[in-house]
């Protein structure tokens, strides 16, 4: 798979870092010639840019990439203009790095749903999470094993669980399901103001925007997302 990370300060450099030692290909993007310099050796590809550049950020691959990281921290501004950048060209996957829960509401605000707040996820959660498409939490067990939330796939929308069959068909263990609440949703990767179902009735449809908490094999889940 393949990652651009904007923003190589500790969290965006641990990222692209982890990223790049499971085998992706990333690029990470700096406006820091000697921070470039110094993780050259452990990112797949550095490259100088100024990304509040529209003509500049145009001219990377953004439409060839799984997912594109803004990590800028301090220089809030220079955060927002990126992140609307990226979303005004209609990049696929956007995840935006927030400092604080102010930062947090402005990029909600233009568009950006998916927004980390480092002091709650680490680096090496992220990375994780972005191993397997259309997850938004991913918790590694073992090297074999996780537990991981996903958005419903498109194919089973609509259809009920005993429909869909994960423990028959992909081995997976359904742990709960998770509703958006129908008024006042804050949309960010924590999705804590969701409703869980830990009893959950078989024969109802799924909605497109519930979110299935599954327990199993890493390649499982890969499968059932997938399929």
């Amino acid at each position: 798979m393949k990652y651009i990370v904007i923003g190589l300060g500790y969290f965006g450099s641990k990222l692209a870092s982890n990223l790049t030692n499971m085998g992706h290909e990333v690029i990470g993007i700096d406006n820091h010639t000697e921070r470039l310099e110094e993780l050259k050796d452990s990112i797949t590809t550095v490259m100088k840019m100024d990304t509040t550049n529209l003509n500049a950020v145009k001219s990377l691959p953004l439409h060839d990439t799984d997912a594109v990281i803004v990590a800028i921290g301090e220089d809030v501004g220079s955060s927002i203009l990126t992140l609307s950048i990226l979303k005004n060209l209609k990049v696929k996957r956007i995840i935006g790095r927030a400092i604080s829960v102010v930062h947090q509401n402005i990029l909600n605000q233009i568009g950006i749903e998916e927004v980390v707040l480092p002091l709650e996820e680490s680096a090496k959660h992220v990375s994780s999470m972005l191993q397997i498409k259309n997850t938004l939490r991913l918790t590694e067990i073992n090297d074999d094993y996780a537990i991981a939330e996903v958005h419903v796939p498109d194919k089973y929308a609509g259809h009920s669980l005993e429909a869909v069959n994960v423990q028959g068909r992909f081995d997976l263990k359904l742990v709960a399901v998770k509703s958006p609440p129908k008024e006042g949703i804050l949309t960010s990767i924590f999705r804590r103001n969701y409703n869980v179902d830990l009893t959950y009735d078989v024969n109802l449809p799924l909605g497109e925007k519930e979110i299935l908490v599954l327990a199993g094999k890493i390649t499982d889940i890969k499968r059932f997302i997938e399929s």
